[in-house]
């Protein structure tokens, strides 16, 4: 699967928290999203987008 990088967010608060992702302005599709801490992969998902 081939990509390009749509939104970065970057979150200064620590401990645990929330991200509200709104798909209005995604178009119809399969995205993937990764986690990263300190420059580390945690963890990658999936996500649909349909309308």
């Amino acid at each position: 699967m081939q990509g390009r990088i749509i939104k970065t967010v970057d979150i200064k608060q620590s401990g645990k928290g929330q991200l509200k992702v709104y798909a209005a302005n995604l178009s119809q599709s399969i995205y993937q999203y990764s986690i990263v801490v300190d420059g580390k992969m945690i963890d990658t998902k999936k996500m649909v987008v349909g309308k």
